[in-house]
């Protein structure tokens, strides 16, 4: 008797078990995974906590910096139309060949938006720390602001029937304003100002974020320029006319106000030029009981839908919120 293997019928040239499961593919991963990374996974250094926010062209997350001990904000460039993750490697693959121009120039953009961040300091302005590549994508890392967004911050008024006051509006009109002009001091246009990408501390110091839409030149609108209705001014639409400029921030900082004091939007820019029937703040009863009406008339007079009718620097606002 010898130990060899036994023989079993129908085996003659059948490869060996361990040989035929190396031929098979990994179905697994190829198909795909969810969009967000997954929780306490580690990511060069940062243990990610949970998904904070999932937008077109990317994801955020909550992190904490295992070396400093700090919590981060991380923010992952993957424009959902265009990309999947695989299962198994975590790897940001193109979904379609003919995507691939479009996926270049959304990384470009993504490097463009953390270069700009990094150039910038301002109390006001989100702070980047730190720039990688994995998972075949790109990642930013920012300060984390300990507080809530502006839009949820007037939410939460709404819902308890209380307003904030004026001296907590005027200080935070002129603590934005003078980021708004450190900003366009520098030939740097935001061109997303919204109620959801103004973070206030739980100091009350409101701080701007998200500069993916940002130009860093004033002038015609061109490729590439986003739209928020409610909030982009009547030049930013997609059939808009004239030329972005510091105006264009202002109005849809004014707008950003309008939904704090009312919660609700001013209506599209570009429709509003065609027909108007937006009520001035200083015009309404409820809020002149409590704002001072030459406050109102200024985020009236940013809010004006033609071009020539606005505030042209941050300059002019503030020489009429001093009085």
């Amino acid at each position: 008797m010898t130990d060899s293997a036994p023989v079993y019928p129908f085996s003659h040239g059948m490869p060996a078990a361990d040989s035929c499961a190396a031929e098979e593919p990994d179905f697994s991963l190829l198909c795909p995974a969810p969009k967000e990374l997954p929780e306490n996974h580690l990511l060069h250094g940062y243990r990610l906590r949970r998904n904070i926010g999932s937008g077109g062209f990317g994801v955020t997350y909550l992190a904490e910096d295992e070396l400093l001990g700090r919590r981060v904000v991380i923010k992952e460039h993957f424009p959902h139309a265009l990309c999947e993750r695989r299962m198994g490697t975590l790897r940001v693959e193109l979904q379609d060949p003919a995507g691939a121009e479009s996926l270049e120039w959304s990384r470009q953009n993504f490097i463009r938006e953390a270069r700009l961040l990094s150039s910038l300091d301002h109390h006001n302005i989100v702070k980047i720390f730190s720039f990688f590549e994995a998972y075949n994508t790109l990642y930013y890392v920012t300060e984390h602001i300990n507080g809530c967004s502006l839009g949820d911050y007037a939410q939460t008024h709404y819902r308890n029937g209380t307003r904030i006051t004026q001296d907590e509006l005027f200080g935070l009109m002129v603590r934005v304003l003078d980021a708004l002009h450190y900003l366009h001091s520098r030939r740097i246009l935001h061109l997303d100002i919204k109620p959801d990408n103004i973070l206030l501390t739980s100091n009350g110091r409101p701080v701007m974020i998200d500069f993916g839409a940002a130009h860093e030149n004033f002038g015609d609108a061109g490729v590439g320029v986003v739209e928020t209705l409610g909030y982009s001014p009547p030049e930013q639409s997609a059939h808009g006319s004239g030329e972005l400029g510091p105006w264009s921030d202002l109005y849809a900082f004014g707008a950003t106000l309008c939904y704090l004091l009312t919660a609700t939007a001013p209506a599209p820019g570009a429709q509003r030029l065609l027909y108007d029937n937006f009520e001035p703040l200083a015009s309404r009863p409820a809020l002149t009981d409590h704002f001072h009406r030459d406050l109102l008339a200024g985020i009236d007079r940013a809010l004006t839908p033609a071009i020539s009718g606005r505030y042209r620097s941050v300059d002019e606002w503030m020489a009429d919120l001093r009085g």
